[in-house]
């Protein structure tokens, strides 16, 4: 067994077995039907022209809308080995993400490494600063160890949809309805000094994906 792996239950390996083989295609369906649209890509492009990584962070209950939006590009991400986690990384996989097992909680050292390998390789990582169990809401210490060790930049990424229903998960996971209009929003790249205090990162971030997902929010009502 790997470095902080659990053994599931027999339940919890039937679900995520089941969740691998037909998860993929009800999520490439449903995402079919959204009308959605990507705010200023143009700050993501000038982290790539300038020869760095980016690292997008973004809340964990809108994982579902931005792995559809953004498949396909060998985004790497990190999911834990919990079984939210392997459910996740069997559909990250399906829709084209590169999958780094940890989290926070267990094997987050070896999984953080193996992050930053990606990132040397000149691949975008993404993370879930909250996740895999939050609190919500929350930044973790995770996300600026990956972005002040690969060099690359931070960019938030805020998503909401016109219409949506909202899990009573821990994250409250949001799910865009079909046909409804969904919007991804890019913040401006953040970038600090390795010295500034980790309670002012956190706070600057949780204020940078709080105006994008506000900006989300205005697109779509729009």
């Amino acid at each position: 067994m790997s470095p902080g792996r659990r053994e599931l239950s027999v339940g919890d390996r039937i679900l995520v077995g089941f969740v691998g083989c037909v998860g993929p295609a009800l999520v490439r369906l449903l995402g079919s039907t959204w009308r959605s649209t990507e705010i200023h890509v143009e700050r993501v492009e000038r982290v790539h022209e300038s020869g760095r990584p980016v690292v997008f962070a973004f809340w964990h209950g809108v994982l579902l809308p931005l792995e559809y939006i953004c498949r396909g590009r060998d985004i790497q991400v990190l999911s834990s080995w919990h079984r939210d986690g392997e459910m996740t990384a069997r559909l990250m996989t399906a829709s084209g993400y590169g999958v780094v097992r940890g989290s926070s909680t267990r094997g987050s050292a070896r999984g953080l490494l193996r992050m930053l390998g990606r990132a040397v390789e000149g691949l975008d990582l993404a993370i879930t600063p909250d996740g895999p169990t939050g609190p919500a809401g929350r930044v973790k210490r995770g996300i600026f160890y990956l972005a002040e060790k690969s060099g690359g930049k931070l960019v938030p990424v805020g998503v909401s949809a016109s219409r949506a229903k909202r899990l009573s998960s821990w994250d409250r996971f949001l799910v865009p309805l079909p046909f409804s209009r969904v919007a991804v929003v890019y913040g401006e790249p953040l970038e600090w000094d390795e010295s500034v205090p980790f309670e002012e990162k956190a706070a600057l971030l949780e204020a940078a994906l709080g105006r994008v997902n506000r900006e989300a929010s205005e697109a779509v009502a729009r």
